[in-house]
């Protein structure tokens, strides 16, 4: 049996404004550097920050945490918003539209992915995985 390496959370807040999803997909950048889907997590970070300054409470006045959480053979980000009524759905690819794909995305290439919470916060995850050579 071999031991998982772990390494501790780490957590950031940014204002819930538009010039702030680039510095949330640095932070996941500088985190996970090193690993396997760092380029993927990022990608995905930059979609459900997006989605909550676009779609909730964060996006008007407020904030979002990030945090990302890896260990020896899976990443996991949260992103934590203000909260909306609104609930997260992947929209159909067939509706007319040039925004609104971004959680499309997130299915595509996360391994799992959810949602908790509501009005007052919530928060939407990703899980990615790979695997080693051991």
């Amino acid at each position: 049996m071999t031991a998982a390496i772990v390494i501790r959370p780490r957590r950031r807040v940014f204002p819930g404004s538009d010039d702030q999803v680039g510095r949330a997909r640095l932070f996941v950048g500088q985190v996970l550097g090193g690993c396997p889907v760092s380029d993927e997590a990022v990608l995905l970070t930059s979609e459900l920050v997006t989605n909550a300054i676009t779609h909730t409470a964060s996006g008007r006045g407020g904030k979002v945490m990030v945090a990302a959480y890896r260990d020896d053979t899976r990443v996991r980000v949260e992103v934590r918003d203000d909260g909306s009524a609104e609930i997260p759905v992947v929209r159909p690819h067939d509706e007319a539209g040039d925004c609104g794909y971004g959680l499309g995305l997130v299915e595509l290439m996360a391994h799992r992915w959810g949602h908790r919470g509501g009005r007052r916060g919530r928060v939407v995850w990703f899980m990615l995985e790979w695997k080693t050579n051991r």
